[in-house]
């Protein structure tokens, strides 16, 4: 049947097999693509001819005759007789992932055995030269070699990827038995997030056989090949791969161990950028906002209510890092350290406004303050007298005026002044009632009305010195001074940590 269908192929017209052979794949419009294929060397075929050429002629089925004579003498249920060594080798490929809640770590791995088992021995004379065969694990006897600190075996979740190598056992004319195969687990370790985002982190592969004792399988680990595949995490980087030899009891049973420690740490560059680095701009802005002074009168009762803002959005920001941080309650990760610091310190700073406005508002009268108060934040007082006077007439002389002044110590002076004018009223002899009296009310309506010139002249030179002295006295200067330095104070605070946590990031 099918040389009938060939001939009747190799009958149709060229053309019609070219237009039917072109449209079962490809559109008409569609050019065809190409496929390219690229060698690393020019000499693979003439490397290729002198294998072939070099290679011994096997004698056809002497493979299946080899193995049946090993499945013949050999009992997969049985250990090689005396003290078995196993060279044992770990490769460690990826690092999955560390669960800090958890306290696990998930690796890919390749594993590579060796040991040597008699029973498995043939002399490549009689098998047509094969000094190599492959044989399935099932088939023949196996180490029960297992990991101790196992949690899970992710190998069920990759079992269509694992079962599709079909590692089979490589057996050599010796006796050497290779068996290697790929594993993803999941082991237990102690995490410690006490330094979070800046930690390291410690992780054993605990390696030996559960049944066998020491005095049978002797565990040797090998190093050669132990990152030669290794793909670097983005949240991890390997520092080194520590391999030690130890002997485990367990259940009564002495066993050879080999541990592989994995040490780690981790890398802070997404925690520093994307938290770290907004909270010490917010506390920033938060300490310039509190102590700069932007108003004309200083005073600036709105800094309390500033504080109280930056302290609430500290608190929102904090429920984000909440959940970016390994969640535990054993310690206190660093991280957290670092918000609950900036939280304290924009708290302290909003409570020190309170001491500057209150320094500033006891010189709203224009009082100054003790000269040893002055003395300490190295100023000199300019006023050296207070400006509350008070200007009231004599009510029993209408031409005079009484000054009262009020001096630092809180004692009222009274001074009575002379007549302003410096004249005293003249007796005028009238000849009437009549005549005297308006002449009277015409000298008192000249006179008040020089009074009142003089008193407004008083009053404006006493509001300029006073307004001089309310924003120039002693008190607020000291809270100018006090500003500057709360400023630089909270400022380095909260700069320092964070100078700290990017140098050792």
């Amino acid at each position: 049947m099918q040389r009938i269908l060939l001939l009747s192929f190799l009958l149709i017209p060229a053309s019609i097999q070219s237009t039917y052979t072109t449209e079962s794949y490809f559109d008409s419009s569609e050019e065809a693509p190409n496929v390219l294929l690229n060698h690393l060397n020019g000499s693979d075929d003439e490397e290729l001819t002198q294998i072939n050429e070099t290679q011994p002629t096997f004698v056809p089925g002497s493979s299946k005759r080899l193995t049946e004579y090993l499945l013949s003498k050999h009992n997969h249920n049985a250990p090689p007789d005396g003290l078995l060594y196993v060279e044992y080798e770990l490769e460690l490929v990826h690092i999955l992932g560390i669960d800090e809640l958890k306290q696990t770590m998930t690796v890919l791995i390749y594993v590579d055995e060796h040991w040597i088992d008699p029973s498995l021995t043939w002399d490549p004379a009689l098998f047509g030269g094969i000094t190599k065969t492959w044989v399935p694990l099932d088939k023949i006897w196996v180490p029960d070699i297992i990991v101790f600190n196992m949690v899970k075996s992710n190998r069920l979740a990759h079992e269509d990827l694992l079962s599709a190598v079909r590692a089979p056992a490589r057996i050599y004319s010796n006796g050497t038995v290779v068996a290697s195969h790929p594993a993803v687990h999941t082991v237990s370790c102690e995490i410690n997030i006490r330094h979070f985002p800046l930690d390291d982190q410690r992780c054993a592969i605990e390696i030996a056989s559960w049944a066998y004792g020491h005095e049978k399988i002797r565990l040797h680990a090998h190093t050669d090949h132990s990152l030669e595949h290794y793909k670097r995490n983005e949240e991890w980087h390997l520092l080194n791969l520590n391999v030690t030899e130890e002997k485990y009891e367990h259940e009564g049973i002495e066993v050879s161990e080999v541990k592989f420690e994995i040490s780690v740490k981790r890398r802070p560059l997404f925690y520093m950028v994307t938290l770290t680095f907004p909270s010490y701009i917010m506390c920033a802005i938060s300490v310039v906002g509190l102590f700069a002074r932007f108003s004309t009168t200083g005073e600036r009762e709105e800094r309390f209510t500033l504080g109280v803002t930056a302290i609430l959005t500290m608190a929102v920001l904090s429920l984000v890092v909440s959940e970016k941080v390994p969640h535990s309650s054993t310690h206190v990760p660093l991280l957290v350290a670092y918000f609950l610091f900036n939280m304290v310190i924009v708290s302290i700073a909003a409570m020190t406004t309170g001491i500057v406005m209150k320094v500033h508002r006891l010189g709203r009268y224009g009082d100054e303050p003790h000269e040893f108060w002055m003395k300490l934040f190295f100023l000199r007082p300019i006023f050296r007298t207070s400006n509350r006077r008070t200007y009231r007439m004599n009510p029993e002389e209408p031409t005079q005026v009484i000054l009262v002044s009020e001096t630092r110590n809180g004692d009222l002076q009274t001074k009575k002044t002379s007549e302003l004018n410096g004249t005293a009223v003249k007796e005028v002899m009238l000849s009437s009632r009549l005549e005297a009296l308006e002449e009277y009310i015409r000298k008192m309506v000249n006179r008040c009305e020089s009074i009142k010139w003089e008193l407004d002249e008083i009053d404006a030179a006493e509001n300029i010195e006073l307004v001089r002295r309310r924003s120039t006295n002693g008190y607020v200067r000291i809270s100018e001074r006090l500003d500057i330095v709360f400023m630089f104070f909270f400022l380095s605070t909260v700069t320092i940590p964070v100078a700290v946590l990017f140098y050792l990031s």
